[in-house]
């Protein structure tokens, strides 16, 4: 019994980090040029999985790395001018 308890609270927590972690994103807002488009495969137990990265210049000069989905970050080639905006999930050109 107390292993089915545990196990739902590690659950719960974990999908609360996850949650965190999407709304952060979205309340974040930043423009600038995509620098650098890149991906890299991560092997896992279960088998790999490819993380797919865009480098961004902002206007203030800072550089940050993104990662988004395959198909968002198929959208972009470096040189791009890229706007997140305060309430999206995902920059736009």
């Amino acid at each position: 019994m107390f292993i089915l308890v545990a196990g739902t609270v590690i659950f719960l927590l974990l999908i609360a980090s996850a949650s965190d972690r999407g709304s952060q994103a979205m309340a974040e807002a930043f423009e600038g040029e995509v620098i650098r488009r890149h991906s890299k495969q991560v092997t896992l137990t279960t088998g790999m999985r490819t993380d797919y990265w865009l480098d961004i210049r902002t206007h203030d000069g800072e550089v940050r790395s993104i990662t988004l989905p395959w198909r968002i970050w198929g959208r972009f080639e470096a040189g791009d001018r890229i706007v997140k905006r305060v309430g999206e999930r995902w920059p736009s050109t």
